[in-house]
């Protein structure tokens, strides 16, 4: 139990928030967030006026090198006894679940913590305030910000500078500081503003917020369900908790989020396998999927009445559907530019596919016909039967807007953490489904675009 009264104004700024607030130091073996691994943990936590102290040191499993040996104190014979951060997890996590974590850089805290409890197979996330940028606003007049010249600037007595418990302390007592400067308005609304992640707002129904505030801050898909328990959205997502957070938030809060009783959680290894995951959830669900931002484009192949395979451009709306799309074009125009070509290149009858241009004549010969460079047997049974072999075919071809010569990909996604991988594949710009259905959500695009640019280790071309 740490004196409550070296930090009065500290621990009233605290409860104002209306949660707990753990203010958190680490140290580790370097500052790679999936190579290194922590060495020690202080925790000071703030409740209901009382602040209680924790602090553990802890076998990273890993060497400890001698550089940072010379800069924390902490040697691989201090840990070699020490438990694991697996070991310590199951006490660690209550204290930081549903509380404000504090902590000079806390983005180096809180992605540690979040991959060691993901190790330990734990999902963790949790509001999280920095205190450099909270001293930027408070200190505009200052450059530095780094805890060694707040030491200085404030004359904090301290011992031991990088031990976790030590930095805690100082890093309290100029929070304590802070408040003795400011007013305490524009401290309360300066933290709220800083939070990243952010507190969920309070009109949310208790069972909802534990249950929110228990959510990882990793891929995912978020199944939001009502009072009935019936599903009213479905949501994929690449950091859940902070994303989440952010949406209820917002100025316009979603119907679905303002009438959930519940949610349901499934993780994910990327962002692709959440969309996976999503579209299968909204077919279990039979929820109807969310409208288009805007209007892409696809080819659809049907018979006319003498039985020749016909292009038809036609929308490509979000949700799954049973036939493949032939191409994926962002506009009409490009669709139609795009068939034109693909029928030259192969010698196939645009007539017949009915894609000559609509200033051509009904009636008219074809113009390809015309020229002598058909003899026009794809106007019989036989030719049809050719040309619709053909197309059929040819039609997985068609381009794929942004994807280059590429038509059929796939794409493995790894956990940098678990290193369990998943791999996909996609064709015409959409999303194959284990029961052979086909999915398109207007994220898709800029999800896979971002996959070529990881190169040939995220994508592997097939046709």
């Amino acid at each position: 139990m740490a004196h409550a009264s070296r930090w009065p104004q500290l621990a009233a700024a605290f409860a104002r928030l209306g949660l707990p607030v753990a203010v958190v130091d680490l140290e580790s073996t370097g500052g790679n967030f999936y190579q290194d691994r922590i060495t020690e943990v202080a925790v000071l936590r703030f409740e209901r006026g009382a602040v209680k102290r924790y602090e553990w040191l802890v076998n990273p499993e890993q060497p400890i090198s001698p550089f940072i040996e010379n800069l924390t104190g902490i040697s691989n014979a201090m840990v070699a006894d020490a438990p694991t951060f697996a070991q310590i997890a199951p006490d660690l996590l209550p204290l930081l679940r549903g509380a404000l974590v504090v902590a000079h850089n806390s983005r180096f805290d809180y992605t540690f913590l979040r991959h060691e409890f993901g190790r330990a197979g734990l999902d963790f996330a949790t509001p999280a305030l920095c205190s450099v940028q909270l001293s930027r606003r408070l200190y505009p007049q200052f450059y530095k910000h780094n805890l060694d010249s707040i030491i200085e600037r404030f004359h904090i007595q301290v011992e031991h500078r990088h031990r976790a418990m030590t930095d805690v302390l100082a890093l309290s007592d100029f929070l304590e500081h802070s408040l003795s400067d400011k007013d305490a308005q524009e401290w309360d609304n300066q933290c709220r503003s800083l939070m990243n992640p952010k507190m969920l707002p309070t009109w949310l129904p208790e069972v909802l917020a534990q249950q929110l505030y228990a959510l990882p801050d990793r891929h995912g898909v978020l199944v939001w369900l009502d009072k009935f328990g019936q599903a009213q959205a479905v949501t994929a997502h690449e950091r859940a908790y902070q994303e989440t957070a952010a949406l209820l938030h917002g100025k316009k809060v979603l119907h679905y989020a303002q009438s959930a009783a519940a949610v349901r959680f499934l993780p994910a290894v990327g962002s692709l396998h959440a969309l996976w995951l999503k579209a299968q959830t909204i077919q279990e669900y039979h929820i109807m999927p969310s409208e288009s931002l805007r209007t892409f484009t696809t080819v659809h192949f049907a018979a006319d009445e003498h039985g020749a395979l016909q292009a038809r451009i036609v929308p490509l709306k979000n949700g799954s559907r049973n036939q493949r799309p032939y191409g994926f074009f962002l506009h009409k125009k490009a669709a139609k530019r795009a068939l034109a070509a693909w029928a030259q290149e192969y010698g196939l009858c645009p007539d017949s596919l009915n894609i000559l241009p609509d200033t051509h004549a009904k009636g008219v010969p074809c113009p390809v016909h015309a020229v002598g460079k058909c003899s026009g047997a794809c106007q019989n049974s036989d030719g049809i039967s050719r040309q619709n072999e053909r197309v059929r075919q040819l039609a997985p071809l068609l381009p794929v807007s942004d994807w280059g010569r590429a038509h059929e990909i796939e794409i493995t996604e790894t956990d940098p953490l678990t290193g369990h991988s998943m791999t996909f594949y996609c064709a015409g710009g959409a999303l194959v489904l284990p029961d052979g259905r086909w999915y398109f959500d207007d994220t898709l695009l800029a999800l896979l675009k971002g996959k070529f640019k990881q190169g040939k280790e995220a994508v592997r071309i097939i046709a």
